[in-house]
């Protein structure tokens, strides 16, 4: 069985090198190299983020196996395990964004999701102050079980001058143009959420506060972890298809 991997960042080129590895045939084809890869791959893998299968319509052959980002993105598995770097990228952009130590600092998470949740066990981990934000009464029940301080996200107004860095990861307007008015200038904002995120980065800007929207952080930060996670989970959506490759190694 042939690989044909559609480039996109760097856990897409360590994707292809790891199925070489296992002994399978892989090669890696750049974004406009649509027709190559369909001819050449048995399964053809895109990027996590930025590309559409349809873009191969009209050129699949009959057994051909699609994998879009959307297979990925929208299993549970993916997005658990995609999280812990997302978590952890953030969290070195912060230290080397703020002029202060992660310990002791006022820390708020708005969000409590998969992000949200690892973001606030590794800032409690290095001893910040953490306050997480939501909406729902589950969300913060699980907040009061692991120790972490709640606020409600439409209730943060009149909060925000408190606080050194500030993790978005809700996808939609949260960090509005008043509230940017809130923030201290030595503060850090750093945004994890899909575009357009969840900040009004213009106003940011005009407010000279650093605010950062950091996208695809996996990829940019621990290239290995991400890559080898997509394998794992491409091994699982092929299985689920009723497919297997001769260098698969799950049980």
């Amino acid at each position: 069985m042939r690989f044909s991997v559609m480039d996109g960042d760097a856990r897409n080129a360590r994707l292809c090198e790891i199925l070489g590895e296992e002994g399978c045939e892989a090669r890696l084809f750049a974004r406009d190299e649509v027709a190559e890869a369909a001819a050449f791959g048995d399964v053809i893998i895109l990027p996590v983020k930025g590309m559409p299968g349809d873009l191969f319509n009209g050129y699949l052959r009959d057994g051909q196996a699609l994998v879009t980002g959307e297979d990925f993105s929208t299993r549970e598995d993916f997005s658990i395990l995609n999280a812990i770097p997302t978590a952890e990228g953030a969290l070195e952009l912060a230290m080397r964004e703020m002029p202060v130590t992660l310990h002791g600092a006022e820390a708020l998470v708005a969000g409590y999701g998969r992000i949200g949740k690892l973001l606030c066990k590794n800032l409690m981990a290095l001893g910040s102050k953490v306050t997480a934000s939501a909406r729902g009464n589950s969300d913060f029940a699980w907040m009061d079980a692991h120790g972490v301080r709640s606020a409600h996200t439409l209730k943060l107004d009149g909060t925000l001058h408190r606080y050194d860095v500030i993790f978005n990861t809700v996808p939609h307007l949260t960090l509005t143009s008043a509230r940017l008015r809130e923030v201290k200038p030595s503060c850090v904002i750093i945004d994890l959420a899909s575009s357009p995120g969840g900040c009004d980065f213009k106003a940011a800007e005009r407010l000279g506060l650093r605010c950062h929207h950091a996208l695809s952080l996996p990829g940019k930060c621990a290239p290995e972890s991400a890559s080898r996670t997509m394998r794992l989970v491409l091994g699982r959506i092929l299985s689920e298809r009723g497919l297997r490759f001769f260098c698969e190694k799950e049980t």
